[in-house]
């Protein structure tokens, strides 16, 4: 029981699941019929982007393992190489062999994701150590991610890209968030972050920044009628999360601040996606 509860430790299913999001909404922005939702490729998709997720934060989980004992959010993650090494063998092979079975160009995608986040979370001389570069590499890995998901459907058009640089920006100011939250554990750890080298409230603006225009250039594309009307439900979480941060804005910056902003978006944005399928499906039963 010990070594199967060491394994679900280690995958962090919790944090795969929602990183599930990006990809998914890549197929729900391609489909035209619901069926194709439930046919067989793109349910298979979904185990496959799962294993590939787990295996990208066992990669993460053992690069770090050195230092996530000296973050409180993660120290129960430390001491756990074994079953970090075991999640990572067995999900990524699941995850490659499910890809090339759908379309070999997804496994090649895979393999390029894989190498992103390895080269992201490799110990000392990782893309986490260099400031901007981390963020920059979670804008391109959710490029990458979204288009996953929408060449299970139909090929990749401008509209797919357009709008995967949308949720890019989201995730990107995501990761500008979690080095909020990691502040005082990568300063102790000497893991110099942007967050770190520049300061806590230099980087809260660049966050909000982003935040902002990555709404901006939503209500652009949906004025441009280059992505489906539904999309507008973004626009409307994006706006709250806006809202959200300028209130909150003055507030001391301490981790559970950034905690609590982490919450409310992921709430608000989940809210969004649920709607946009509803009326996606709706409009195109």
């Amino acid at each position: 029981m010990n070594r199967v509860a060491a394994f679900f430790k280690s995958a962090r299913f919790v944090e795969v699941a929602i990183m599930l999001g990006f990809p998914v909404i890549g197929l729900i922005f391609a489909f035209d019929e619901p069926a194709q939702l439930v046919s067989p490729k793109p349910l298979l998709f979904v185990a496959a982007v799962f294993a590939l997720f787990t295996a990208i934060y066992a990669c993460n989980g053992l690069c770090g393992a050195g230092e996530d004992s000296e973050n409180e959010r993660l120290a129960d993650l430390s001491g756990r190489k074994r079953s970090f090494i075991v999640t990572l063998l067995i999900s990524l092979a699941v995850s490659f062999v499910c890809f090339f079975y759908i379309n070999p160009l997804l496994l090649g995608m895979a393999v390029l994701s894989m190498a992103l986040w390895t080269l992201y979370s490799f110990p000392k001389i990782g893309f986490k150590y260099r400031p901007l570069l981390g963020t920059f590499l979670h804008f391109a890995g959710e490029i990458l991610h979204f288009l996953m998901g929408y060449i299970v459907i139909k090929e990749i058009d401008a509209g797919a890209v357009f709008a995967s640089i949308y949720f890019a920006l989201l995730f990107a100011a995501g990761h500008l968030n979690h080095e909020l939250i990691d502040y005082d554990s990568d300063k102790k750890t000497g893991i110099k972050t942007g967050a770190v080298t520049f300061g806590r409230r230099n980087w809260e603006i660049l966050s909000l920044a982003v935040t902002s225009f990555s709404t901006l250039y939503l209500a652009v594309l949906l004025l441009a009628g280059v992505i489906p009307w539904a999309s507008a439900f973004f626009a409307a979480a994006g706006l709250c999360h806006v809202v959200f941060r300028f209130l909150r804005f003055g507030r001391e910056a301490v981790q559970r601040k950034y905690l609590a902003e982490r919450r409310f978006y992921r709430a608000v944005y989940f809210a969004a996606g649920v709607m946009f399928i509803l009326v996606k499906v709706v409009s195109h039963g």
